[in-house]
C-alpha cells in the first residue's frame, strides 16, 4: 500500500495513476505543476529534495536520535502510535531545521519521505522484536498516516501554507481511499458491495 501510495503522490493532482502500474514499479518524482513552487515541484528538484531529506532523516534516526526512538518504542503496549510518535518526531525535526535555513520542503517529497522513513522505523521496531518479522506491513502503513496526521498538527504556526496543508490533507485522504480499495477486493470481488468500510 506504501508503494502504491508513493506511485500515486508521484503523479499530479489531476492524474489517476494507471491500474497496470506494479509493485515493482519505482516512484518517480512530482510532475511539474502551475502552482506555488512552496506547494509543487519540478522532477529533477524534487528528486534532488528527495534524496537531500531522506539522508537527513535516516541520519538522526540512526544516529543521535537512536536512543530517543529506542526509548519511545519501549514506551506502552500500542507499538503503531509509538511508531507513529517516532515517524511525526523526526519529519518535525528535520522539517522545522530547513524551515530555520529558509528552506521550504514541498508535501509531495515530504510524504514520499515519511513512507520511507516509516519502512525504516518499522525495521529497528522488527529488530528490537516489538513487530513480528514477517506480516508487518498493516501495522506500519497504520503508523505512517497517524504519523504524518500528527505532524500536521504540530507544525508550528507560519511553517507551512494553506496550500500546503491542503495538500497534506489531499494526500491522506487519496492514500486512505487506497487501503480501502485494497480491504474491499478480496472480499467484495465476487459480490455486491455492502456497506462501505469506515476510513480511520
Amino acid at each position: 500500500l506504501l508503494q502504491q501510495g508513493m506511485q500515486q503522490q508521484a503523479a499530479p493532482p489531476q492524474q489517476r495513476p494507471s491500474p497496470q502500474a506494479g509493485p515493482q514499479q519505482r516512484p518517480q518524482p512530482q510532475q511539474p505543476q502551475q502552482g506555488d513552487p512552496r506547494t509543487d515541484t519540478d522532477p529533477q528538484q524534487g528528486q534532488q529534495m528527495y534524496n537531500a531529506l531522506m539522508k537527513s532523516m535516516l541520519g538522526y534516526l540512526y544516529g543521535p536520535g537512536m536512543p530517543q526512538v529506542e526509548q519511545a518504542l519501549n514506551q506502552g503496549d500500542d507499538i503503531v502510535q509509538r511508531m507513529a510518535t517516532v515517524i511525526s518526531s523526526v519529519m518535525l525535526t528535520t522539517y522545522h531545521a530547513l524551515n530555520a535555513e529558509g528552506k521550504t520542503v514541498p508535501p509531495g517529497v515530504m510524504f514520499q519521505a515519511g513512507m520511507e522513513l516509516a519502512k525504516a522505523v518499522g525495521e529497528i521496531a522488527v529488530e528490537m522484536r516489538k513487530l513480528p518479522g514477517q506480516g508487518n506491513a498493516e501495522p506500519i502503513e497504520a503508523a505512517f498516516m497517524a504519523g504524518i496526521g500528527r505532524f500536521g498538527q504540530l507544525v508550528q504556526d507560519g511553517a507551512m501554507t494553506q496550500q500546503q496543508k491542503q495538500r497534506y490533507a489531499e494526500m491522506i485522504r487519496a492514500m486512505r481511499q487506497l487501503k480501502q480499495q485494497a480491504g474491499k477486493r478480496p472480499a467484495q470481488q465476487s459480490q455486491t458491495q455492502t456497506q462501505p468500510q469506515e476510513a480511520r
